[in-house]
C-alpha cells in the first residue's frame, strides 16, 4: 500500500496528536476540523495547539476548514470526530469519495443509541464499499502523554489482515506501538465501556471515597463489561486486553481523564449539564452510557454496577447507589 496523503478528521486533542504522528513518519497529513473557532484559536497559538503544551504543528500538516480539499486525492482517513457526528459526517463525504476505496482508521469511540452499532459498523454501513477496509484504533493512550513521547502500545483492529500488517507497518513509530488483532467489535465495545467505568471510577472520588472502593469498582465493572461482551460476540481476550481492562485502568485511575473527571463532577453533586461545562471537552462516556444501559435491558443482564452510573449521569440519582451497587452502605 502506497500512502502519500493521510486525512485526518477533527483537530482536536488525540487527532491533532495522531496527526503529529503520522507526519513524524513521513506522510503529508490534512487535518480537517469543522470549527472554524477552533481553527482560529490554533492559528492564534502561532503553529501550535492551544490544549496541547509545547507542541508545535509539523511542516507535513495542513489545517483546513474545507471537507473537498481534506478528501482531495487522501489515501487513508483516520476519523478522530464525535461519535455522535460519525453517522451523518458519512453521509456528507459519501459524494466525495466517488466509490474509492481507501483505508479508514476509527479513533472515535462510543456506540450508537438504539442500534448498539458501533463506529466501524456505521461507517460501513453508510460507505457499503469500504467493507473490510475500516479499523478500530483504540487502548491506553492519553494525548498529551503521547505528545510528550511517552512510549504508548495500542490495538489497531479489523478484518482485513493483510492491510492490518501494512498500516502496522507504516504507522508503528516511536512513541506508538501497535498491536493488532481481528476482533474489532471487541476493540471497540471495549473502548466505549471503559468510558462509562471511568465515569464510575471519577463518581467514587466525587464521593470522597479512597482507592480500596475504586478497586471493587473496577473488579466489578470489569466482569460486567465482560458479560456484556460477550453477549455482543466479543472476546474476553478483548476485555481483558489494551482495549478493556488497559483502558479502564489508566482512565479510570488518572486525574487527567475527562471522563474521569466528569464523573468527579457528579459525584460532588452537580448536575450533567453542569458537569459538561466545567470538563470543557468532549467526555465521550456521556454520550455512551445510555447506549449500554440499553443494551444491558434488552439482553436482560446482570450489571448492577454499571447500572447505578446510568442512574446517577442519566437520572440524576444521588452518588451513593453507587456505593449500594458495589455492596457498601451509603454514607
Amino acid at each position: 500500500m502506497k500512502l502519500n496523503k493521510i486525512t485526518v478528521l477533527g483537530a482536536g486533542v488525540w487527532g491533532s496528536v495522531l496527526a503529529q504522528h503520522c507526519a513524524r513518519t513521513g506522510f503529508k497529513v490534512c487535518v480537517w476540523e469543522y470549527s472554524k473557532e477552533s481553527l482560529e484559536a490554533i492559528k492564534a497559538s502561532k503553529g501550535g495547539h492551544p490544549n496541547i503544551p509545547d507542541f508545535k504543528f509539523h511542516k507535513n500538516i495542513t489545517l483546513t476548514n474545507d471537507v473537498q480539499q481534506a478528501f482531495d486525492n487522501t489515501d487513508m482517513v483516520i476519523c478522530v470526530i464525535s461519535s455522535k457526528a460519525v453517522r451523518g459526517f458519512c453521509r456528507q463525504i459519501k459524494p466525495l469519495l466517488k466509490g474509492r476505496v481507501i483505508p479508514v482508521i476509527s479513533a472515535s469511540k462510543g456506540l450508537e443509541d438504539k442500534t448498539f452499532k458501533t463506529m466501524c459498523e456505521i461507517i460501513e454501513e453508510e460507505l457499503p464499499q469500504l467493507e473490510d477496509n475500516v479499523f478500530a484504533l483504540s487502548g491506553p493512550s492519553f494525548a498529551l502523554e503521547v505528545a510528550r513521547g511517552i512510549p504508548t502500545k495500542i490495538i489497531l483492529a479489523g478484518h482485513n489482515g493483510v492491510m492490518l500488517g501494512e498500516i502496522k507497518k507504516l504507522l508503528s513509530n516511536s512513541p506508538i506501538v501497535l498491536e493488532t488483532s481481528f476482533d474489532r467489535r471487541g476493540a471497540e465495545y471495549g473502548g466505549a465501556i471503559k468510558n462509562v467505568v471511568a465515569i464510575g471510577c471519577g463518581i467514587l472520588d466525587g464521593i470522597g471515597d479512597g482507592a480500596n472502593t475504586k478497586a471493587a469498582l473496577l473488579t466489578k465493572a470489569m466482569q460486567e463489561m465482560n458479560i456484556i461482551m460477550l453477549s455482543q460476540d466479543c472476546t474476553s481476550e478483548a476485555v481483558y486486553g489494551l482495549c478493556g481492562l488497559g483502558d479502564a485502568v489508566l482512565t479510570g485511575m488518572s486525574a487527567i481523564s475527562r471522563n474521569r473527571r466528569l464523573g468527579e463532577k457528579l459525584g460532588s453533586g452537580l448536575t450533567l449539564e453542569e458537569a459538561k461545562k466545567q470538563v470543557g471537552t468532549i467526555a465521550e462516556g456521556a454520550n455512551t452510557v445510555q447506549g449500554v444501559y440499553d443494551l444491558i435491558q434488552k439482553n436482560n443482564l446482570n450489571c448492577p454496577v454499571i447500572t447505578a452510573i446510568w442512574r446517577i449521569v442519566i437520572c440524576g440519582d444521588n452518588p451513593g447507589v453507587l456505593i449500594e451497587a458495589l455492596g457498601f452502605k451509603s454514607k
